[in-house]
C-alpha cells in the first residue's frame, strides 16, 4: 500500500543513501553529470542537508509498505510553493502516484499561498508535459540554460489536484 509522510529531518542521513539511488538512477537517463555517482552524491547530499535545515524545505517519502520507492522535495516561501525534487524509483513512474501526492501535498501545505512554480530539465519531456498539464506555464530557461521555468498560480495547482 502507497503512503506518503513528511520525512523526520533528523533521519535523513540514514535514508539518504536510498533516497539518492533513486534520483541518481532517474537522472542518468535524462541529465547525466558526467561526475562518478560518489561525486554526485556528496554533491547533492550536502545541498540537501544545507536546505533541510530551513523550516520552510521539506521533503515527503513515497513509501510502498515499509520500501521507499520515491520523494517529493519542495519549499515555501512568503508566497510561493516551489516543486524542488519529485523523483519515483522506475517501477512506480507511470502507476498513478503523482496525483494522490499531490493530494497530500494540499491537504498538508499552506492555503495562503499565491503562486507555484518548478523547474524541468529540457530534456525531460514527462516532466515538462506534467507542469504543462497541472497549468503552469514555460516562463523561459534558468540561468544555466538547462532547465525551463514553469509558473502558475498555486489556486490553480489546487484545482488540478482535486480534479
Amino acid at each position: 500500500m502507497i503512503t506518503f509522510s513528511f520525512l523526520n529531518k533528523t533521519e535523513f542521513v540514514c535514508i539518504a543513501p536510498v533516497i539518492f539511488d533513486i534520483l541518481a538512477d532517474n537522472m542518468e537517463k535524462i541529465a547525466p553529470t558526467g561526475n562518478t555517482r560518489q561525486e554526485d552524491f556528496d554533491c547533492w547530499y550536502n545541498s540537501v542537508c544545507e536546505g533541510l535545515k530551513k523550516e520552510e524545505r521539506q521533503m515527503i517519502l513515497i513509501q510502498d509498505d515499509e520500501k521507499l520507492v520515491g520523494f517529493f522535495q519542495y519549499f515555501t516561501n512568503t508566497d510561493t510553493f516551489r516543486m524542488e525534487e519529485i523523483q519515483f524509483h522506475p517501477d512506480y513512474q507511470g502507476k498513478g502516484l503523482f496525483r494522490p501526492l499531490c493530494g497530500f501535498v494540499a491537504q498538508n501545505i499552506r492555503q495562503d499561498l499565491a503562486f507555484a512554480d518548478a523547474y524541468a530539465s529540457i530534456h525531460n519531456e514527462k516532466s515538462i508535459g506534467i507542469l504543462t498539464k497541472m497549468g503552469l506555464q514555460n516562463i523561459g530557461l534558468n540561468k544555466n540554460g538547462r532547465s525551463f521555468h514553469f509558473k502558475g498560480n498555486f489556486a490553480d495547482l489546487k484545482k488540478w489536484y482535486e480534479t
